[in-house]
């Protein structure tokens, strides 16, 4: 019997950013939904479960920074990937204080989101010699 895909949701509120990180994830290991914004995004989290969440920092309404803790509230056990095009020390700091667990600043390099990716959702599989 094949493992259960790990459950992705991607929230990105730039269409074109959004169909590529879809396009990119979705496949053998991973199923992916989307959301436009974080009022989509805590429409699907509540009635399905996650293993990662990736978000943006700018969006309508309320930003990926705004969001954190409620994702964090409604789903502990996900993991949280924040990407950003509007990088800084300061935003780098709060977003880990609110909850995320990674964050990548725009352009993405798919190639580093897939090892981040891998490292995140299979933590077994990165572990040298056990």
């Amino acid at each position: 019997m094949a493992p259960r895909k790990k459950r992705i949701l991607v929230i990105e509120d730039d269409a074109e950013m959004r169909s590529l990180l879809k396009d990119f994830i979705d496949g053998e290991e991973f199923e992916v939904n989307t959301a436009y914004d974080g009022s989509e995004a805590f429409r699907k989290l509540a009635k399905e479960n996650f293993d990662l969440i990736i978000t943006d920092i700018r969006m309508p309404g309320l930003s990926g920074l705004d969001i954190l803790p409620g994702l964090k509230k409604l789903q502990p056990q996900s993991l949280i990937i924040v990407i950003t095009a509007f990088g800084s020390e300061e935003v780098y700091r709060r977003v880990l204080g609110r909850g995320a667990d990674a964050y990548l600043e725009k352009p993405i390099h798919l190639e580093e989101l897939r090892i981040l990716m891998q490292k995140l959702v299979f933590p077994e599989a990165n572990k040298v010699g056990e």
